[in-house]
């Protein structure tokens, strides 16, 4: 649990610059190891990847539209 504080504590302090540096860093990474699998298994780590990829980018998304959105109101 002290890790994810550490993550919190780093994610309020970081700057947009520092987030794509960690999207870019994890692009890469995820990257380099898709090329690692073999190729009779790369329909599953496929499947495997967009199952994660969406439930990570929606919830991610949504609160970010609903962010905006609240700013919106709050600025009117």
């Amino acid at each position: 649990m002290k890790l994810l504080k550490y993550a919190k504590y780093c994610a309020k302090h970081f700057s947009l610059l520092d987030f794509g540096f960690l999207k870019l860093c994890a692009g890469s990474a995820g990257f380099m190891l898709g090329l690692l699998v073999p190729k009779k298994s790369k329909t599953s780590a496929l499947a495997a990847a967009s199952v994660v990829f969406s439930f990570t980018l929606f919830p991610l998304m949504f609160k970010f539209i609903k962010t905006i959105i609240d700013q919106e109101r709050r600025f009117r």
